[in-house]
């Protein structure tokens, strides 16, 4: 079986295929049958000229222009001097105090609205506790009522059947109790 040589792979850069020492070969099928020594002598190569389209099909992507960069102003002299920078904070600002009283303006307001929104809020939340507390009261006298026309033992029967019990200190026949509850009966109690 015969080798087939193997199809170099193009520069990423120049899109020109390269050899297999990383060299650019002109014609790679003649350089992989070339002889012993010519190999041993490796003149030096032309390199191809780049051009803008050629990086651009390579990948390549051009960045900011420094044609566009404004050039520095010498109008004021420099100051090396340590400052507190409210000078040049004044500068940035330019006419402040529109923008601030516009700012001002638009925090009072979205303040304002947001403090109605939180007493509303706070007024329905109050109202929904009232009214669960009312709920409550009127469940428990409901309950007051109906437990005065009770004899002591539906009394207990209810308490039991609620799980609250007065003598729950006593494990072993809560335990038999519950177990009956769901059809359990153990034959000595």
């Amino acid at each position: 079986m015969s080798k087939v040589p193997a199809k170099p792979k193009p520069d990423k850069f120049m899109g020109m295929p390269l050899g297999d020492t990383g060299e650019v070969d002109s014609d790679s099928e003649s350089s992989n049958n070339s002889s012993s020594d010519e190999e041993d002598l490796k003149l030096p190569k032309k390199k191809p000229i780049l051009s803008l389209e050629d990086l651009e099909r390579a990948g390549y992507k051009s960045g900011p222009s420094v044609i566009h960069i404004k050039a520095q102003s010498e109008s004021e002299p420099q100051n090396w001097n340590w400052s507190n920078g409210r000078s040049a904070k004044a500068q940035e600002d330019g006419d402040d105090g529109e923008t601030r009283a516009a700012t001002r303006e638009a925090v009072t307001k979205a303040m304002e609205e947001s403090a109605l929104h939180s007493v509303k809020a706070m007024e329905h939340a109050a109202k929904l506790q009232e009214e669960a507390r009312l709920e409550r009261l009127e469940a428990k006298q409901a309950r007051a009522a109906k437990d005065k026309l009770l004899s002591f033992n539906q009394k207990e029967k209810r308490k039991r059947d609620a799980g609250q019990t007065s003598r729950g200190k006593n494990y072993v026949e809560e335990s038999k109790r519950q177990a009956r509850a769901f059809g359990v009966y153990s034959g000595f109690d």
